[in-house]
């Protein structure tokens, strides 16, 4: 399978070797472990923050509570399709944008729903919308607005000296 990405705006064609049902290698699993880990960690710090703020810091006094806290979370964790996009990666001004506009995209088809973000996560999952947000920022529409966007914020500086 191949996959579109975009480099400093422009479309390039990668291939994907991974599959599910594959054997991985050691090199592999690490860095999977790496990923799973670190997303646990971000997914469950501001629970553990409050945790330390009630506790007036004590790391002692919340170190068993923080720890089930996460064992609790750990034990459902599963990869999804926002995790394993590298939602916190560093991306290109295009893929940015994208993101951006998808994200205000469900925001306003909830509201025309009238229904919140919050309760959207709350029936759906917590990745539900970005989830949704990483496959709409693919679609073709999504990412044609996107380069509209781009262009106008860069002839921004044809407007001249507005002061």
């Amino acid at each position: 399978m191949t996959k579109q990405i975009t480099i400093q705006g422009v479309l390039i064609e990668v291939t994907e070797p991974y599959a599910e049902g594959q054997t991985i290698t050691e090199a592999e699993a690490k860095a999977l472990n790496q990923v799973r880990a670190e997303n646990i960690r971000n997914n469950r710090a501001k629970a553990v923050k409050e945790l330390l703020d009630a506790a007036n810091g004590d790391v002692s006094a919340v170190a068993a509570q923080a720890q089930a806290l996460v064992a609790e979370y750990e034990s459902t964790y599963t990869f999804s399709m926002a995790t394993a996009g590298g939602a916190t990666a560093k991306v290109d001004p295009l893929t940015k944008e994208c993101r951006s506009l998808a994200r205000t995209w469900i925001s306003n088809k909830l509201r025309e729903k009238g229904i919140t973000l919050k309760a959207y996560k709350e029936a759906n999952g917590e990745d539900a919308v970005e989830n949704k947000v990483m496959e709409l920022a693919e679609h073709p529409a999504i990412i044609e607005a996107a380069k509209k966007a781009l262009k106008a914020r860069a002839n921004m500086a044809d407007l001249g000296d507005l002061a």
